[in-house]
């Protein structure tokens, strides 16, 4: 849970030396290395508003959806038959991490923000392609996006909405 916050607020950060677009969608690949060298690969898809909606949908190996409207996280974990809620941190200060971003050569930048160092990949056109930090369980994570679409003219700010089906059980 600690790695999908902190990427969401990174993604969120990345303005002051990148210029996203008000919109995008992409594929994602991310691995999570832990201390004992043990890795979870996941993938999905992501969409991304206005830099504060966001929605991560994770379909291997689990089913799992994650939102965010800048205030809260709605995590839909789909194999469990759960739905949980979490506030955003209010110690984390998005400008302040914008602030840090930091071009360290051709397409790479370094965001440091309470001890923490986030490193941030472009592509040739400038558009998002990694991501990879320590989260604060020590694990490296590091995810790569794919077939990333800026500031797509029709895009549906309704996608970005998680709706957990009736039934599930609900953690506050």
């Amino acid at each position: 849970m600690k790695s999908i916050l902190a990427t969401l607020l990174l993604i969120g950060s990345l303005e002051a030396g990148v210029v996203l677009p008000s919109n995008f969608s992409a594929s994602f690949s991310q691995t999570i290395t832990t201390e004992k060298n043990k890795v979870i690969r996941y993938t999905g898809n992501v969409a991304f508003k206005d830099q504060r909606l966001f929605k991560w949908n994770y379909t291997s190996p689990t089913k799992k959806e994650v939102c965010t409207n800048g205030v809260e996280i709605l995590v839909i974990d789909h194999d469990l038959e759960q739905v949980s809620n979490y506030m955003i941190d209010d110690g984390v200060n998005l400008e302040k991490i914008m602030s840090k971003a930091k071009l360290i050569k051709g397409n790479e930048y370094k965001a440091v923000y309470k001890n923490n160092a986030y490193m941030i990949t472009l592509d040739g056109s400038a558009k998002l392609q990694k991501v990879s930090y320590k989260d604060s369980l020590d694990n490296k994570v590091s995810i790569i996006f794919s077939n990333v679409l800026y500031d797509q003219p029709n895009f549906n700010q309704n996608t970005l909405k998680c709706n957990a089906p009736k039934g599930y059980d609900r953690v506050k």
